[in-house]
């Protein structure tokens, strides 16, 4: 890129980001899709009690799909990562390409970009892996044969594991990584069969070498940690992420037709949390993602304007720490550092409400189908035998 001039990575970035927000406004445009699928049921789930049903239709007009696409497009944040001719971006173009794909019920192309992400992303976009085959599997098949209201069974009678969509994410997983070892034989062979590029672009990021400030964890965290415990910390600080996804998928992401979309959401949310070089932009598609979901943001609205503004003024102080500490020489690294764990500690509690209000979403239409087929039973049973 040092051969490129600026102007022309600008210009490159910058159709990037206009393509990333169309992508998140057709994501949008498919979730209403799968609501509307969802029947009555999940509709009546997210109206509360006291908000009246012309409130909530204000809302979702305007969280619309175009507020989506726009939102993310003129967020000060892709902004700044523009002019910072952040090649942030181009990962975050692939993280969206994958779920939009999957979205459309396009499993190998939503494959092939998983392991576009992969490449670009080291290991934690594995987080995508499996929320995107679920959500590919449902749309190309599931969501074919089902729609209204779903019927209600008792807990102990669902499927816990599907063996249909175990052989579909094993073949979705295999691909995925297929075709990320056929895209690391291709940089290997442009490089002449050289492996320096698989030290500098994979090693040296899972291993977390380069400790410059940025509004992550990681940096602090191994400049501080003794190097006989190096080792440990990095396999700490990479392995968590695996144990979110089952756990989310069976809490949510099982539950089609909308749970799958939220599973990807917050899949979104924890990349931009937990890798070891994030940006401030990662927050503004983080964001962008959460309100493809409105009746989550509805869900959530006593704690998620609090939390979001949290995170705002972490992101607006981390600057001006760094002018302190790194410019004037006012300060020391913890200055730095509080500011980007607020930014962390209001960006994992926004996240975790923000999945809170899905699973309190989905228990409550699991409620309102019960009551309602308690009811039908009692009037079949008073039509049947008026005596009775």
């Amino acid at each position: 890129l040092d051969q490129v001039s600026p102007l022309a990575v600008f210009s490159f970035l910058v159709l990037l980001d206009l393509a990333t927000a169309l992508l998140l406004r057709q994501l949008a445009v498919l979730y209403r899709v799968a609501r509307r699928a969802a029947g009555a049921g999940w509709a009546e789930a997210s109206r509360k009690m006291e908000s009246t049903p012309a409130v909530a239709e204000d809302i979702e007009e305007v969280l619309s799909p175009a507020f989506v696409g726009l939102f993310y497009l003129l967020n000060p944040l892709t902004i700044a990562s523009c002019v910072a001719l952040s090649i942030q971006n181009l990962q975050h173009f692939m993280f969206t390409l994958a779920i939009v794909a999957a979205a459309a019920g396009r499993g190998g192309f939503s494959a092939i970009a998983v392991a576009l992400s992969l490449y670009v992303c080291p290991f934690t976009s594995i987080l995508l892996l499996l929320p995107c085959a679920a959500l590919a599997w449902q749309q190309s098949r599931k969501a074919r044969e089902q729609s209204g209201d779903p019927e209600y069974l008792p807990s102990w009678q669902q499927k816990l594991v599907n063996c249909g969509f175990i052989a579909y994410c094993v073949i979705f997983t295999a691909m995925t990584l297929g075709l990320f070892a056929c895209l690391l034989g291709a940089s290997a062979a442009s490089m002449g069969g050289e492996l320096q590029f698989f030290e500098a672009c994979f090693v040296s990021v899972m291993a977390v070498r380069d400790l410059t400030p940025n509004t992550g964890l990681f940096w602090y965290m191994f400049t501080e940690v003794f190097q006989r415990y190096y080792q440990l910390f990095i396999f700490a600080f990479h392995a968590h992420i695996l144990f979110y996804s089952v756990p989310l998928h069976l809490r949510l992401g099982c539950y089609g037709p909308t749970g799958p979309f939220i599973h990807c959401g917050a899949a979104l949310g924890m990349i931009s949390l937990f890798r070891p070089y994030p940006t401030a932009s990662d927050y503004g598609l983080m964001l962008s993602a959460m309100l493809v979901q409105a009746e989550l943001i509805k869900e959530s609205q006593e704690y998620f304007a609090f939390l979001l503004s949290g995170v705002m003024f972490g992101l607006s102080m981390v600057p001006t720490m760094v002018a302190v500490w790194l410019g004037r020489n006012a300060g020391n690294a913890n200055y730095l550092y509080n500011m980007t764990l607020v930014v962390n500690v209001f960006g994992s509690l926004t996240l975790s409400q923000w999945v809170r209000a899905g699973m309190r979403l989905r228990k409550r239409q699991h409620q309102l189908s019960y009551f309602r087929k308690v009811v039908l039973d009692i009037v079949d049973e008073v039509v049947a035998d008026p005596k009775a």
